[in-house]
């Protein structure tokens, strides 16, 4: 295939490291904002807005104290792994405590993050389940607060 040069526009190509003039930046800036606004004129000839972002409250979900939308028997219970029927004892009794205001959420969540967190950082073998962290040191850190878990 025979190419003629003569037709062939170079264009210079800017070099590494070298920025943009600040007038090409600018009007890359003034043709963004015309985009925007052309579409925004579009919508508002006549065109369907988009529909409104799907919150709890709207899809029906029932949202727990301070937003949460999920049980902290849940949190627990699958965050941490709880499979055998000790450990979901173990979970049972510390949502039951912490309904019944005598151990302190907050407590509970910090130890559920540190548990989760060092059950990753294994190196080089698998991982243990994040409860086999979470009950010893929320029976530590409880016990600490005079809170008998045992």
């Amino acid at each position: 295939m025979n190419v003629d040069a003569s037709r062939l526009r170079t264009v210079p190509a800017t070099p590494a490291g070298v920025r943009r003039s600040r007038g090409v930046r600018r009007k890359g800036w003034a043709l963004g904002a015309a985009l925007c606004a052309s579409l925004g004129a579009t919508k508002s000839a006549g065109q369907a807005s988009l529909p409104e972002p799907a919150t709890p409250s709207r899809a029906g979900i029932e949202v727990a104290e301070e937003g949460r939308q999920v049980s902290l028997r849940d949190q627990l219970r699958i965050g941490l792994k709880a499979y055998t029927p000790k450990d979901k004892a173990f979970v049972n009794r510390v949502v039951d405590l912490v309904e019944r205001g005598v151990l302190p959420r907050n407590l509970v969540d910090s130890t559920f993050l540190w548990a989760r967190k060092n059950a990753v950082s294994r190196r080089g073998r698998n991982p243990l389940r994040p409860i086999v962290y979470f009950e010893p040191a929320l029976i530590l850190r409880a016990k600490r607060l005079g809170i008998s878990l045992d």
